[in-house]
């Protein structure tokens, strides 16, 4: 039965063989008879999604890969965040639609994880059995599952700074706040000059919780975050501290009137960098603002006549300890492979050179702070020596960080972001609200 078989495929080549030969005139070589050669596969397509970066960066790295090799193009879609979360869910269920996709740290992660492709196994094999040295611990352990990785870290962030306008500063002969006391004080010389001290977008919640937790660090470092995994109460002292002097900000003056009914982007921010506010509580993501390309963009867009030099200083010694709050993040994206795409050996391909050294170097050129260690941020474009001399104190105080931005259960995010609100506009008391957070906590299955 087999020889048979072949004789029967054996019999079928040569006729095959014979056509083609006719059809080519005699010849084996297609270009001795002008007939075009035969038709290779084209590069595969992968799909990009993300919120970060805009479409303008995202062409760089795009253009750089697709350059770099000839085997895969790479398409890049971006959403709004808002947007971006409920695209990205139908995608995971329609299977194939997207290759590699933006992922942020915490409850996002964890409610994708089971989309996602364990990337332990391809960056051992790139990278070796210690391949997780090469990464900053800030980016890469708040995405491993023991020995799982859904994601990896693209490039981080790092939030607790207070960004101050320097140009005014200097011109009122102020400096930044190192204790709450000197915030208070700050605040109210710069308000008898009519300028705004600082400015909160209290109506969105992040920058609320990026508040509290700098001021729960303070208070009680790292208790924030045994609370939410349900190893510590948030009616602990230094939880319900922490609540009492955010509800104190917005009575001494520290806090603009109308806070908590402003949004941050655009309203509060704009404002920020058309130097109508001194102050207010940012992180790494707003280190562009130090760059000549930006700065001369809003010239244009907001009709100012004068560069300003935006500053990060460490967040204020709330506490009395004599030292000035640490920074908290993690990574600003990660980089996840959908476990169902048709292409995940290009999919790596890629993400392999955006972790590399030469994709990273294209983060650190937009002061995105790189992923990977030994790349340096580019501050060839930074306007002033003490802001370049700022850019490198950062990368140390990255090394130095406490914790994370991003709060692992939507519940508890939920509830402390309405405790928050609530506080501050004398709704409930801090005890309260803390209460509330708690109850919140306890319902959370974990």
């Amino acid at each position: 039965m087999k020889k048979r078989s072949i004789g029967i495929i054996t019999s079928l080549t040569l006729i095959t063989s014979a056509l083609l030969s006719a059809c080519g005139g005699g010849s084996t070589s297609p270009g001795a008879t002008g007939n075009p050669p035969a038709k290779t596969a084209g590069p595969v397509t992968l799909n990009w999604w993300s919120w970060n970066p805009d479409e303008n960066k995202a062409k760089s790295y795009v253009e750089a890969f697709n350059a770099s090799q000839t085997d895969i193009k790479v398409n890049f879609k971006r959403y709004e965040f808002t947007d971006y979360v409920k695209t990205l869910k139908l995608a995971m269920i329609s299977v194939d639609e997207v290759d590699i996709f933006g992922l942020q740290a915490g409850a996002m992660v964890k409610e994708y994880s089971e989309f996602t492709e364990d990337l332990t196994p391809y960056a051992k094999k790139e990278w070796g059995n210690d391949w997780q040295k090469r990464f900053y611990d800030l980016g890469l352990k708040q995405l491993m599952s023991g020995e799982k990785t859904p994601a990896l870290p693209w490039f981080v962030s790092a939030a607790g700074y207070l960004f101050y306008n320097n140009t005014i500063m200097e011109k009122e002969g102020l400096q930044p706040p190192k204790t709450y006391a000197e915030w208070i004080e700050v605040s109210k010389k710069l308000q008898a000059k009519g300028i705004t001290p600082y400015i909160q977008g209290g109506k969105d919640a992040w920058q609320n919780l990026d508040m509290f937790i700098a001021l729960a660090n303070e208070f009680d470092p790292g208790k924030i975050y045994e609370a939410e995994e349900g190893k510590a109460k948030w009616t602990e002292a230094g939880l319900v501290k922490a609540a009492t002097v955010w509800k104190e900000m917005f009575e001494n003056g520290i806090m603009q009137k109308g806070a908590l009914g402003s949004g941050f982007y655009p309203d509060s921010y704009d404002k920020f960098n058309k130097g109508e506010a001194a102050m207010t509580l940012l992180g790494t993501w707003n280190d562009n603002r130090m760059t000549k390309t930006i700065l001369q963009t809003h010239r244009q867009k907001y009709g100012v006549t004068v560069d300003y030099e935006f500053i990060p200083a460490p967040f204020p010694d709330m506490n009395g300890d004599g030292k000035t709050g640490k920074l908290f993040g993690g990574p600003d994206v990660a980089l996840a492979i959908n476990k169902n795409s048709k292409n995940k050996d290009a999919a790596w391909k890629f993400m392999k050179w955006l972790e590399s050294e030469d994709g990273q170097k294209i983060n650190a050129k937009y002061l995105m702070m790189p992923a990977i260690k030994g790349v340096d941020v580019d501050d060839s474009d930074v306007l002033t020596q003490k802001q370049k001399d700022n850019l490198k104190q950062q990368m140390k105080d990255l090394e130095n960080s406490l914790g994370r931005r991003e709060l692992i259960y939507p519940e508890v995010k939920s509830a402390l972001g309405d405790a928050l609100q609530m506080i501050a506009t004398g709704k409930t008391s801090p005890e309260e609200g803390m209460k509330y957070v708690q109850a919140a906590s306890e319902k959370t299955s974990r």
